[in-house]
């Protein structure tokens, strides 16, 4: 049996007030205070025998300095899935939120990714994450070539998800605007739309033929289209508030803090968790649900940011197992439905469309 009914009633309300104790106080909890807590009254024996069966079924774990119990991840997973209830952002907590998304919503995605991230670190005092997810599919869908000398080229290129790079290329060869034209031909004839993994030998040998003797000059064109495409493929993650998680006693470890500092060093794991998450709710992820096993102890909560129905980014919360869900589900989900607001009002869309890297 899963989901919902796999606990009875008297079992949901202790899981509950063991989570919710555990939360604040960072301690074990013991039926003794269960009994003191509870909305209903229940004997420690019978609160005991309650526990007893939340551990037998994975949902506690009884620490072995202690005859107390905390909650497991299959705790926090039920809790979030079916009990906790909803978190009212206070005015002052709105007025944060929205002063990050829209008091700097002119200076562009990533100023504004910087500035939500940091206001939701303090707001929730765990460390942020803004995120840019992985895209491997990101095309050019339009080439332009503007002579810059005799040697260079001025390459521009539209991408699928609106941004716009450009990149000056040397080519070390003279180069008329007759042949500029024709190098732009070739490239929009054979790469408009391609994604790099699909651009294979046979398609560079024809780009090769139809440049004929002005083959050479594909090599540093080719080189800069792939390293300016890739910036967009690869992703990005900025971090605010990685000294709040010394705060918290499940990172006293210096073990265990090296690890959580590798998984935000080498971003790959937080990257691809984002990028092939759901992109219309908060997405929630609980130790050890990771196939990564720094992540233990830890969950990261975070939602995607949505541009004409595309992801452009996400903003998330790590923290210890023992997070405040109801709080942070909230108020990640508060600010990205401002930053969108910012997104879709006009604020926004023409940093993120116009965006040119030289």
């Amino acid at each position: 049996m899963n989901g919902y009914d796999e606990l009875g009633d008297r079992q949901r309300m202790i899981l509950k007030a063991i989570i919710e104790e555990h939360v604040d106080s960072g301690e074990p909890v013991g039926s003794k205070l269960l009994v003191e807590r509870l909305p209903v009254s229940l004997s420690s024996a019978t609160v005991r025998n309650v526990m007893a069966e939340l551990e037998n079924k994975g949902f506690l774990e009884k620490p072995h300095t202690s005859a107390g119990r905390v909650p497991s991840a299959k705790g926090y997973r039920y809790h979030v899935n079916f009990l906790m209830s909803n978190y009212q952002l206070t005015p002052n907590e709105r007025d944060q939120l929205e002063g990050a998304a829209v008091g700097n919503s002119l200076v562009g995605i990533d100023e504004l990714l910087k500035s939500a991230s940091r206001t939701v670190s303090e707001l929730t005092n765990y460390t942020a994450l803004a995120i840019k997810p992985k895209n491997k599919r990101v095309t050019a869908v339009n080439f332009k070539l503007l002579p810059m000398n005799d040697y260079g080229v001025l390459m521009v290129m539209q991408t699928s998800v609106g941004i716009v790079k450009s990149r000056f290329v040397e080519t070390g060869f003279k180069i008329s605007e007759e042949l500029s034209a024709k190098l732009e031909e070739t490239l929009n004839a054979h790469l408009d739309g391609i994604a790099i993994p699909d651009i294979d030998a046979q398609r560079v040998k024809n780009m090769e033929l139809q440049l004929g003797n002005a083959a050479p000059l594909l090599i540093p064109l080719m080189r800069a289209f792939m390293e300016e495409i890739g910036t967009l493929n690869g992703g990005e993650l900025r971090i605010e508030g990685v000294d709040r998680l010394l705060q918290y006693p499940e990172y006293s470890s210096l073990e265990q803090v090296r690890g959580i500092l590798g998984l935000l060093e080498k971003k790959d794991y937080i990257l691809n968790v984002v990028s092939g998450a759901q992109q219309d709710a908060v997405n929630v992820f609980i130790s050890p649900e990771s196939e990564d096993n720094r992540m233990s102890g830890s969950s990261i909560i975070f939602k995607t940011i949505t541009e004409k129905d595309r992801s452009v980014a996400a903003i998330g919360v790590l923290g210890p197992c023992r997070m405040d869900y109801p709080k942070v589900i909230r108020a990640v989900e508060y600010l990205t439905e401002k930053v969108e607001e910012a997104i879709s009002t006009g604020a926004l869309s023409g940093a993120i469309d116009e965006e040119t890297d030289g």
